[in-house]
């Protein structure tokens, strides 16, 4: 890591250090900034637990996580260097995580939230973030598969060549290096993901999906068009959002502690573009509820189309505040990119500044 000198205009070098030498501890100090933040991982996690030891074994578990699949995500820390065994102890814990129900899920992350004191609901919170509606739904998508991140400052070469092998025969495996710098007194953390490599992940997010029978006969047009309209949102704005090709819709930002997230979605049935903010808590509804009733006609002049609240059609407590776009007689949707983003960065910043007001 290096650090601009701009009077002399050249680079110089940002010591790097270690955990040992700086104090920093496994569990009370690396844990606790992955729990707190998990998006360091480079992907939206929902921590559920955190040295967590019930299971029959007496072995403690260092972090449990939801991806947005409803995937369980065992995360294992390291301090300094991984040893040389770190890979079979996650591979252990994915084994005992592999029989966890729904219940047993809910369970483990409600034994969290007490924990630490949070005023949660776990089933609403888990049903919030992976965009479910009922809880029939919710038992069907969680834990289909489990998957494995191991992070540390220096990765035995074994640990990489095992996690390697495991990745490429469809084990779900990342290592990420967290290493610390020292520059003036402060401490700087670097994370990098070294498994897979971005090439390599790229590769398999596009050929993995031919294998997959539930997504084989999905509509590339239509993926392609929701991965056009990221990147463009990416380019015109300080946002990061993620689309995997998965689901013809992607979470593309939230109203931070408010309750409220943006939603696009494209239906090739309908042609249309839907630009939704969904609320699935309560305080969150009442916000939707009181901006639509009085801003609902000035926001719909301002983006030039009727705007629409209704609740869900499985989970009455979901409300969603939307705009739809026909897409007829565009003959290329990529063309019309720039035209969605352009609305929904337009609906963001004027539904941002009502929900503000409201307060």
């Amino acid at each position: 890591m290096y650090i601009l000198n701009k009077a002399g205009n050249f680079l110089e070098e940002v010591k790097e250090t270690t955990f040992y030498e700086s104090d920093i501890k496994e569990r009370q100090h690396i844990e606790e900034w992955l729990r707190k933040k998990p998006e360091v991982m480079g992907e939206e996690l929902l921590i559920i637990g955190h040295e967590y030891d019930k299971f029959e074994v007496n072995e403690r578990l260092d972090l449990l996580a939801l991806d947005k699949d409803g995937k369980l995500v065992i995360i294992e820390v390291k301090r300094d260097n991984s040893g040389s065994a770190v890979d079979f102890q996650a591979l252990k814990y994915a084994s005992y995580c592999s029989r966890l129900t729904a219940k047993d899920i809910l369970d483990i992350y409600r034994e969290y939230i007490d924990n630490f004191g949070l005023n949660l609901n776990p089933e609403q919170e888990i049903m919030y973030f992976l965009q479910v509606e009922d809880e029939d739904v919710l038992n069907e998508k969680l834990n289909n598969s489990q998957r494995i991140i191991v992070i540390g400052k220096e990765f035995d070469k074994r640990i990489l060549s095992v996690c390697t092998w495991l990745y490429e025969n469809s084990i779900d495996v990342k290592c990420i290096s967290i290493k610390p710098y020292e520059l003036n007194n402060e401490i700087l953390i670097d994370i990098d993901q070294i498994i897979p490599p971005d090439k390599i992940e790229d590769y398999y997010i596009n050929k993995k999906p031919k294998q997959n029978k539930t997504i084989i006969n999905k509509d590339n047009n239509s993926i392609e068009f929701l991965a056009s309209i990221v990147n463009e949102i990416n380019k015109k704005s300080n946002l990061n959002i993620k689309y995997l090709g998965k689901k013809y819709y992607f979470g593309a930002s939230r109203i931070k502690d408010k309750g409220i997230e943006f939603v696009v979605s494209y239906s090739k049935r309908n042609n249309t573009v839907g630009i939704s903010a969904e609320a699935w808590r309560d305080e969150g509804v009442k916000r939707l509820k009181k901006v639509y009733d009085e801003f609902g006609n000035e926001i719909s002049e301002k983006l030039g189309t009727k705007l629409y609240l209704e609740s869900g059609a499985k989970n009455s407590q979901v409300y969603r505040m939307f705009i739809r776009i026909s897409m007829d007689g565009v003959i290329n949707l990529l063309d019309s990119s720039e035209e969605i983003t352009n609305k929904y960065l337009l609906y963001k910043s004027i539904l941002e500044d009502k929900v503000r007001n409201l307060e």
